[in-house]
């Protein structure tokens, strides 16, 4: 009916028009209350932010005991923007103080409110961090036995995969888009040498950045740009440095005053992306590219060495317990490149692999290679053929014994086209020898007929010969310049004393050192020492002979005394062809340390015990070796007495009655059944005399 249909849609639109009411009443009370909250968080928003504050410091020092985070002032400013007073973070028990006066935060208003926390803009006034390891407080002993075991267990799982992903996900996530920090200052005070450098100012903008450092040293100004880029989607990072006007070099600052290293470079790149986190191991790949590097150091050269270009293209592995160079990594040096494999492992034990897969090269490449300044003498000599290098490294340092070493070099159709700075074929004639204390010349004299005390092999008791061989190098006339038996043997006595008590080389090796190289002790001397023995050993530069003689007639056997024939005068006042088997056996026990010969007897001019334990050893060898007879052996007692000069120069040291000047001996010792130097079968000798 109509009526009936009228009445209904009455009904409807009442209906609809309450529902509308009620929308419009909810669509005005929304915004209101969002308004109501939104101002009630805006009133009260620097109280949320110091009791959240106040949270995470409470939160940070109950992890990191000792460390104390201290906050003047933390406000906001606007809607998005934070501004810090005073902020001071330093340890009780380390060596670490951060000062920042003032930090100025821009955070991103939508990541609030789907609670990201990432600033968009920090901008940093006055920080100054503080190193000072010399000032470092008394261990705290107040510790419960149940915190030292909580530590020891930390220390035996570093778990540097987690802490370095940590640390690169923090960089990607957390970093601001635009950084900048004015008056950076860094004070250090490590091993009582006190030093600051300063940058005014730096700027970084991401993802591309742009800016200029300014460093300031003791004084010194300079600068350089970084420039660089980063993907935080793809976990990808690249920066370059590089001078701010062309010509100039970058200088490392800090480490000059602290360590006497003087480093200098053209320019840096680094490349680093992040593949994750896989089963534990994190995957890192990228390069590390440096050109025009120039570096000087006591310990490695005695002039600057100078590199043209290095390269690393790296593939790292970080687990838990180990950190891993693998095979795709290459290693490129102006014209040469190989593929390292290295790892370390923290546990069980400390254990260290390193391997260079044979790798073919041209020889000519590998010499015109090598670094200036840091193989001198080999400066300019030129090659052909191929060469061919294998590395097997591998050391448990809980188990020294453990090493193993395999270390080889082929040549192929090598030839040397022409010499250098030195013609290593020169001393087959007479020569000039020169004899150096650290820098200063003491002698110079004739190796030939010409000198009167020039001796050949032939001329020289044959006593001395094989006792000089045995206590040296026995094996002199079999190996090819090395005996990697001696250099691990080296190895293991020096990590197990944690000092160098002990050297590897051979009779090659020592000749090579006296006649082509300085004095310093470097680390460059020992790789030229090793590479001029091989190519002298491996070529036939000098037969074994001529070499053996040469080292007889200059090496040094006392104060100023240099040569088997001016030892034998020195010490027994007689010519060396007519040493005895007792005077021989000493005298080759002079050469490693010639100056402790005036220890080498008591007050009442016997020789010490320990020196009898040298004379049984070198006789039993010699006698192994067919060198001497059964009676010679019986009837040898190592009872010397000194006629020449020396005997004035002795000293009845009363520290030296029980132990020898050096622990090993003042000689190296040796191994009976080889003839090479075994210093705790030595060391058994001197305790059985």
């Amino acid at each position: 009916m109509p009526w009936i249909d009228r009445v209904r849609n009455l009904k409807y639109t009442v209906s609809a028009l309450r529902r509308r009411r009620t929308l419009k009443i909810g669509a005005l009370a929304l915004p209101g209350a969002a308004l109501v909250l939104g101002a009630s968080l805006l009133l009260c928003r620097n109280v949320i932010l110091e009791s959240a504050l106040n949270s995470r410091i409470r939160a940070y020092q109950s992890r990191h005991k000792g460390v104390v985070v201290s906050i003047d002032s933390a406000r906001f400013s606007g809607l998005d923007r934070i501004v810090f007073k005073d902020i001071r973070l330093w340890s009780q028990t380390g060596p670490l103080t951060v000062d920042l006066r003032s930090c100025r935060i821009k955070l991103s208003i939508w990541k609030m409110f789907v609670a990201q926390v990432r600033p968009k803009r920090v901008e940093m006034n006055d920080l100054t961090i503080d190193l000072r390891e010399d000032s470092l407080p008394d261990q705290d002993t107040t510790r419960t036995e149940r915190e030292i075991k909580a530590n020891r267990e930390d220390n035996r799982a570093p778990a540097y995969s987690t802490q370095v992903n940590y640390l690169l996900n923090l960089f990607f996530t957390r970093i601001p888009d635009r950084l900048e920090v004015d008056r950076l200052t860094v004070n250090s005070s490590i091993d009582g040498i006190r030093q600051t450098f300063h940058v005014p100012r730096l700027a970084i903008s991401s993802p591309d950045f742009d800016t200029k450092i300014e460093f300031e040293e003791q004084g010194r100004k300079w600068g350089c740009r970084f420039a660089g880029s980063g993907d935080r989607r793809k976990r990808l990072l690249a920066f370059g440095l590089s001078p701010l006007r062309a010509g100039e070099k970058i200088h490392m600052p800090f480490i000059t005053r602290q360590w006497g290293a003087h480093v200098s470079f053209d320019s840096v790149n680094v490349r680093l992306k992040n593949s994750g986190l896989h089963r534990g191991v994190l995957h890192l790949d990228g390069l590390l590219a440096i050109s025009g590097l120039t570096l000087n150091h006591p310990r490695i050269a005695a002039e600057d060495v100078f590199l043209k270009n290095a390269r690393l293209d790296y593939a790292l592995h970080i687990g838990r317990d180990f950190i891993e160079l693998d095979r795709p990594t290459r290693v490129s040096f102006n014209k040469l490149s190989f593929h390292p494999y290295l790892r370390f492992n923290s546990r069980p034990a400390k254990q260290l692999t390193l391997e260079i897969d044979r790798s073919t090269f041209k020889a000519d490449d590998f010499f015109s290679s090598l670094p200036a300044g840091l193989f001198t003498r080999l400066a300019g000599i030129q090659t052909s053929g191929e060469l061919a290098y294998r590395l097997n490294f591998f050391i448990d340092f809980a188990q020294p014994k453990s090493l193993r070493l395999e270390s080889d070099l082929e040549k192929r159709g090598f030839k040397i086209e022409r010499f250098g700075r030195i013609d290593f074929r020169a001393v087959n004639e007479p020569f000039l020898y020169t004899v150096y204390e650290k820098d200063r010349t003491l002698r110079t004299f004739v190796v030939g007929p010409e000198n009167p005390d020039f001796r050949t092999l032939e001329e020289i008791s044959p006593f001395l010969r094989d006792a000089v061989l045995i206590s040296e190098d026995g094996a002199f006339f079999e190996h090819k310049g090395f005996l990697i038996e001696h250099f691990k043997k080296s190895i293991v006595a020096n990590l197990k004393e944690r000092r160098f008590v002990r050297g590897g080389s051979t009779i090659t090796m020592q000749l090579v050192k006296n006649l082509y190289l300085e004095r310093q002790k470097t680390i460059a001397r020992k790789l030229e020492e090793m590479i001029i023995t091989w190519l002298i050993e491996e070529n036939r530069l000098i037969t074994k002979e001529r070499m053996y003689e040469i080292y007889l007639n200059v090496i040094e056997w006392g104060p100023g005394i240099n040569g088997a024939q001016e030892a034998a005068r020195f010490y027994f006042q007689k010519d060396v062809k007519d040493l005895t088997l007792g005077e021989a056996i000493f005298m080759a026990g002079i050469i490693p340390r010639p100056s402790h010969f005036m220890y080498s007897l008591d007050e009442d001019r016997r020789p010490r015990p320990w020196l009898k334990a040298y004379y049984s050893d070198v006789s039993y060898k010699m006698l192994k070796r067919q060198m001497i007879s059964q009676q010679d052996f019986d009837t040898l007692i190592p009872d010397i007495r000194l006629k020449g000069p020396a005997r004035f120069m002795l000293k009845a040291d009363e520290s030296a009655a029980e132990e020898p000047p050096d622990r090993i001996l003042f000689f190296r010792g040796f191994d009976p059944e080889r003839g090479i130097h075994d210093g705790e079968y030595l060391e058994e000798s001197r305790r059985r005399a």
